[in-house]
C-alpha cells in the first residue's frame, strides 16, 4: 500500500509541478514577440537602435527562457529529446546574451547620455525599460531566481529573508558542466 501511496504522490506532484510550469514557455514566448510590437505600437514606431540593441536582449532572454522551460516540462513528461543538447546550446548561448544584454545598458545609458542619440525621451524611456528587463531576465535564468509571485513556498522563502536560491536553469548548466 506504501508503495502505491508513492507512485500516487510522485504522479500528484509531477501533475502539480506541470500545472505550474507548462504555461512558462507558452508565456515567455508569447512576451518574446509581443512586448516588442506593443512597445513599437505604443511609441508610435519611434525608436533608434538606442532602444532596439536592448530590445533585441530582452527578445533573446525571453526566447532563451521558453525553449528552457519548454524543454523542462517535455523532460517532465518523459517525451523524446535531447535534454543535454539543450543545455549545451543554452550554455552557449550565455555569454553572447551576456554581451547583447551588457550592450543594451550601454546604449540605453549612451541615450541619456547624449541626448541626439536617441529620438527623444520615450526612445531613450523604452532603451531603459528593455535593458534592465533584459538584466532581469539573464539573471533570472542564469544565476538566481528572481521570480516568487507564482509559488506559495517560494513567496514564502522570500517573505523570510532566506535570499534568492539559483535558479532552475544555473542548476541544471552546473550539472550539465560538472566533471563527471
Amino acid at each position: 500500500m506504501s508503495k502505491r501511496f508513492n507512485m500516487i504522490a510522485t504522479n500528484r506532484t509531477r501533475a502539480d509541478i506541470l500545472a505550474r510550469l507548462e504555461p512558462y514557455w507558452k508565456m515567455e514566448a508569447g512576451n518574446a514577440i509581443i512586448l516588442p510590437l506593443l512597445i513599437a505600437y505604443m511609441s508610435g514606431g519611434q525608436l533608434s537602435w538606442i532602444s532596439l540593441v536592448p530590445m533585441a536582449a530582452m527578445a533573446l532572454l525571453l526566447v532563451i527562457g521558453a525553449l528552457y522551460w519548454r524543454g523542462k516540462v517535455r523532460q517532465l513528461k518523459g517525451g523524446p529529446q535531447n535534454w543535454a543538447g539543450l543545455l549545451r546550446t543554452l550554455a552557449r548561448l550565455q555569454m553572447p546574451a551576456l554581451g547583447l544584454t551588457l550592450a543594451g545598458c550601454a546604449t540605453a545609458a549612451a541615450g541619456w547620455i547624449v541626448s541626439d542619440l536617441a529620438i527623444g525621451k520615450p526612445d531613450r524611456l523604452v532603451a531603459t525599460g528593455c535593458a534592465i528587463l533584459a538584466v532581469l531576465e539573464y539573471v533570472n535564468y542564469y544565476h538566481r531566481q528572481l521570480q516568487h509571485f507564482d509559488n506559495k513556498a517560494d513567496f514564502r522563502r522570500m517573505l523570510a529573508g532566506k535570499g534568492f536560491r539559483r535558479s532552475w536553469m544555473a542548476r541544471d548548466l552546473a550539472a550539465l558542466r560538472k566533471p563527471r
